[in-house]
C-alpha cells in the first residue's frame, strides 16, 4: 500500500492553481482502489468503527461507473472539463452505457469537489 509520494506533490501543486482535472480524478479513484477501495481506506481512519451504524458500506461498482465515465471522455475533455457541453456530455453516456443524468451528476460532484479543495487550499 504504497503512496507515490512524487505524485502527491504534483497532485498537491495541480490543487493549489486549481488545474485538477478529470486525469487527475481517474489517478485518485485508481490509487483507492490499489489500497483496497474506500472502505478499507474508512475503516483504518481514527474513530470510523465506533460510527453509530459502523462503518457506511461504499458501492464499488459506482466508482467502476465514474471511472467508464470518465474514460469515454476524449484526452481534451478530461484535461479541460470545461468543454463538457451537452451534446458531448450525450456522447459520453453512449460510451459509458449510463444515462446522462449519470454524466451531469458526475461533472456536478467534480465541480463541487474542485471548489471544495480549493476552499481548502486556499
Amino acid at each position: 500500500m504504497e503512496v507515490d509520494e512524487e505524485k502527491a506533490k504534483e497532485m498537491s501543486q495541480k490543487l493549489r492553481k486549481a488545474e485538477f482535472d478529470y486525469n487527475d480524478f481517474l489517478d485518485q479513484m485508481r490509487q483507492i482502489k490499489k489500497m483496497g477501495g474506500l472502505t478499507s481506506i474508512m475503516s483504518m481512519m481514527p474513530g470510523m468503527s465506533q460510527m453509530k451504524g459502523g462503518i457506511p458500506e461504499v458501492d464499488e461498482k459506482s466508482m467502476d461507473r465514474v471511472e467508464a465515465i470518465i474514460l469515454s471522455m476524449t484526452k481534451e475533455e478530461r484535461a479541460n472539463p470545461g468543454l463538457l457541453n451537452p451534446s458531448r456530455k450525450q456522447r459520453i453516456a453512449k460510451g459509458a452505457g449510463v444515462d446522462i443524468s449519470e454524466v451531469n451528476r458526475i461533472a456536478k460532484q467534480f465541480d463541487q469537489m474542485k471548489k471544495m479543495m480549493k476552499q481548502l487550499l486556499a
